[in-house]
């Protein structure tokens, strides 16, 4: 469900504040992981990341929060599906609006990448793969439902507080009918990869200059969030629709106290959002 993805997202820190005030040690972690960064790489990312949160700190963070508390006001009332649209829409349109951020000040470094490098991003997304068979191809399509269920059930959880046996039949009910199948899913995500394989190579080519080599990363960014391929757009774009409705229909299911329970939840999160820009902000 898309409003519960984006609040796991943002949960993903037991504490949003100070995984924020670490984000960009972190996502250079994360980074790394994937592409092996040189000794010579290394600070011109570090120093990509903190400039990208410092304009995200001063320049985005506000309206994040200012809408993570709209949200929380529209939590308290019955829903629509065109409305969860609405909310995925903008969540996506400032997913685009970040990574494009990214790429001019991480340009440099990924032009920088040998080949070794792109064999071991290679290998990452092999064992990533690996992974993500284990956890959505496992057992039979009545065990995958169930594990389907169940991770969108502990996401209402986090949001709403516990939600009834009513909420969680309904859930399960309701993913027999989605248009999700985890065998299509994985062509994406392996054309997907094959995109990001083909861009990084392209990007180092000699005689590519930092126009040429911008624009290149920044399609690609762009494609990460709108796929350019007609076929993966047109899926995921179906996948949205159901996905909002399943939200907006179990949210009308909620009761007062979990609507209570899930606006308090958001405006805790807008709230640690701004504590963590204060204090960065105070520090330098």
């Amino acid at each position: 469900m898309l409003l519960l993805s984006v609040c796991a997202l943002l949960a993903a820190c037991s504490t949003l504040r100070i995984g924020y005030s670490q984000l960009d040690t972190l996502a250079y972690w994360w980074l790394d992981r994937y592409l092996d960064f040189s000794p010579a790489q290394t600070p011109q990312v570090r120093q990509a990341l903190l400039q990208w949160q410092t304009w995200h700190r001063t320049r985005q963070l506000p309206e994040d929060a200012a809408q993570l508390e709209q949200v929380a006001q529209e939590a308290l009332s019955d829903t629509a599906p065109a409305q969860a649209c609405r909310w995925w829409k903008t969540v996506q349109t400032r997913q685009e609006t970040y990574l494009l951020a990214l790429v001019d000040p991480l340009a440099p470094t990924l032009g920088s990448l040998d080949e070794a490098q792109l064999k071991h991003l290679q290998a990452k997304f092999d064992t990533s793969n690996r992974e993500w068979r284990d956890t959505y191809l496992r057992g039979d399509s009545d065990q995958r439902h169930r594990a389907s269920a169940d991770r969108i059930i502990d996401r209402a959880d986090m949001l709403y507080g516990q939600i009834d046996s009513a909420q969680r039949r309904f859930i399960s009910e309701r993913l027999r009918s989605s248009p999700w199948d985890p065998h299509r899913w994985l062509q994406e995500r392996l054309r997907q990869q094959q995109e990001t394989l083909t861009t990084l190579r392209a990007a180092v080519q000699p005689g590519l200059d930092k126009a040429q080599r911008t624009t290149l990363l920044r399609t690609w960014a762009s494609h990460s969030v709108r796929p350019g391929d007609e076929a993966a757009r047109g899926y995921r774009e179906q996948l949205v629709r159901f996905q909002c409705e399943l939200a907006a229909d179990l949210h009308n299911r909620t009761t007062p106290e979990q609507r209570t329970h899930a606006a308090e939840r958001l405006q805790d999160w807008a709230r640690d959002l701004r504590s963590a820009a204060a204090a960065m902000a105070a520090a330098r």
